[in-house]
């Protein structure tokens, strides 16, 4: 796919098929994540954290996911993707350059998740909730010392991916 298809290709997915992602397809995804900058070059205050078994992601869901306000049923905040994969640091500055880290990472793994035709979803809100269950947090087996900062959830999109038009949504200021 190219680049130009792969930015216009890009969202986020909320509903994926019940099939995981494939073995390799999952290591081109950790491939794109070590391309990321991180500031300094500290590459050793990163982690990367993958999260595939059924019943850890159903009881992250459970644990994290809120009450929809219409049926009261808890919503899945991982919309149903079979993989995980979560971005931790630890040493956190006080110039919050980690969070930065994350978002470069993570869009490095959104990008590659498109371009081979996987959804995708920048996971980010539940987070909070996920740290008030340390049970949970100990499963991940992070290193010590290390948070979790941000996510992202990838498998096969219910739907295609299309290509939308460009848009322009972001205000521009040129000087």
């Amino acid at each position: 796919m190219k680049f130009e298809d792969v930015l216009y290709s890009r969202r986020t997915t909320r509903q994926y098929l019940p099939k995981q992602i494939k073995e390799e397809d999952l290591q081109k995804l950790l491939d794109a994540a070590q391309t990321s900058p991180i500031g300094g070059g500290n590459y050793k205050k990163a982690h990367l954290t993958v999260v595939q078994d059924a019943d850890l992601l159903n009881r992250i869901r459970q644990a994290v996911g809120t009450p929809s306000k219409e049926t009261g049923e808890k919503r899945d905040p991982l919309y149903g993707a079979p993989t995980l994969i979560f971005f931790s640091a630890t040493d956190l500055s006080s110039s919050h350059v980690d969070y930065a880290n994350a978002g470069c990472l993570i869009e490095n793994i959104l990008l590659q998740a498109t371009a081979l035709n996987l959804g995708s979803t920048y996971i980010w809100g539940c987070l909070k909730s996920l740290r008030e269950h340390p049970e949970l947090i100990k499963e991940l087996n992070l290193p010590q010392g290390y948070e979790i900062l941000s996510a992202v959830a990838v498998g096969y999109p219910a739907a295609p991916l299309e290509r939308r038009d460009k848009i322009e949504r972001i205000s521009v200021n040129r000087v």
